[in-house]
């Protein structure tokens, strides 16, 4: 990120684009964590969206919308490292595009649904919980989200144990079921009270972001995050059963520190049709239809992920390790860091007509999730790594476990 474009009031960051005719807000709070207070707020994000001391129903928030040119604003939430974040996301049109008064109205109505909430509706909180319930019950159907949820449950962060609901349907609807207006209320209290960082990105000019601002009235509590602890990977490899009709399963590796260029290489070296791991697993054994990887930078692991039949899972183990000893091999290093090199490449060409891109660098850069370092200069020293430096890296990696969701009727 060019930061000299970042220009900071008061916490909340603009990076202006012209590029764009329309504007992205991002408003970061930090929340509880735990059991109860990680599925408060997930309601209560669903409950802001639906009522208001202002716009009282869902029907008047939807139609204020459509005035302000079809708006769009929610609450999103998200792990970071150890810490959950709330992000009040808002997107809207330049305010070159529209009236004189349109900045005012748009403001007005972002730090009214962020301030002015009311917290009196048992109505519209019961709404807010079926919502929640449709959500895991899809999660607990698609395979793919199961998976995930349960491997990071089983095997990842002490974090996660916390907010797992792919185990334990009923008790997380029990806790749902217990939410009361209170709740959320005090929880919404803690939020507005941590307000991290924020940013206004696009076809915004500075008179018009610093009316934002004072509109919005926060001032930051919460700065320099730590994203990092210490993270013990099960050591054991563990295998649950489920109705499916694959095997979903993970292949996690250690690492030793690394910097985030070196992970972004070795992202894009595993994790793409032309990457090792769908060469190896999909094209030289035909052991999946696709198979990914991911690199975990604070939790230092790597993972190997695939969809297989539950008798190829040897093989699919023993073809990972493969994968990994690849790293280890110059000849295979130099082709696949050729072509990962110059995907990344493109990758940054191709920032200026990806904002959904941009937006999560930019708000990554404010959070300083990897650090104060530059995207420039990771870029750069992407493009001037050797061979030798992913390779000593690929000799850090150890196998630590191997997580199987099998469906029962693989035999």
């Amino acid at each position: 990120m060019e930061t000299g474009r970042l220009k900071n009031n008061n916490g909340t960051y603009l990076y202006k684009d012209e590029g764009f005719n329309t504007v992205r807000i991002n408003l970061n709070f930090l929340a509880s964590t735990g059991n109860r207070s990680a599925a408060i707020v997930d309601v209560l994000g669903i409950y802001l969206t639906k009522c208001n001391q202002v716009y009282k129903t869902e029907d008047d928030i939807v139609l204020k919308t459509r005035e302000l040119y079809d708006m769009s604003l929610d609450f999103r939430n998200d792990w970071e490292g150890k810490n959950k974040i709330v992000t009040l996301s808002a997107d809207f049109i330049s305010m070159d595009a529209a009236q004189d008064d349109y900045s005012n109205e748009a403001f007005e109505f972002i730090r009214d649904m962020l301030k002015k909430p009311d917290f009196n509706n048992e109505e519209v909180l019961e709404l807010a919980k079926k919502e929640m319930l449709s959500y895991i019950d899809f999660a607990l159907t698609d395979m793919n989200y199961y998976a995930a949820n349960a491997y990071r449950y089983h095997v990842l962060p002490v974090d996660y144990k916390e907010y797992d609901y792919s185990l334990d349907r009923e008790y997380f609807a029990n806790l749902i079921d217990s939410i009361t207006l209170e709740d959320i209320k005090n929880e919404y209290e803690n939020l507005i009270s941590n307000y991290i960082c924020g940013f206004a990105y696009g076809n915004i000019s500075e008179e018009h972001f610093n009316k934002f601002v004072e509109c919005m009235d926060l001032t930051p509590t919460v700065k320099d995050l730590d994203f990092n602890e210490e993270v013990k990977t099960a050591e054991e490899d563990i295998e649950i059963e489920k109705e499916c009709e694959q095997t979903y399963i993970f292949v996690t590796y250690d690492f030793t520190d690394a910097s985030i260029a070196e992970v972004r290489l070795l992202e894009k070296m595993l994790d793409s049709t032309i990457g090792l791991c769908y060469q190896t697993l999909r094209e030289k054994y035909g052991l999946v239809y696709g198979a990914f990887a991911d690199v975990l930078f604070h939790e230092k692991k790597l993972y190997i992920y695939g969809e297989t039949d539950y008798a190829k899972k040897d093989k699919f183990i023993e073809a990972c390790d493969e994968i990994v000893n690849a790293l280890c091999d110059k000849t295979e290093v130099e082709k696949y860091m050729e072509v990962a090199k110059k995907e990344i490449e493109d990758d940054e060409y191709s920032l200026i007509e990806n904002k959904k891109k941009m937006v999560r660098i930019i708000n990554n850069n404010i959070l300083k999730v990897y650090g104060d370092q530059d995207r420039e200069e990771t870029f750069k020293e992407i493009q001037e790594m050797k061979p030798e430096e992913i390779m000593d890296k690929a000799k850090t990696l150890k196998r630590k476990n191997v997580f199987m969701v099998r469906g029962k009727s693989n035999e």
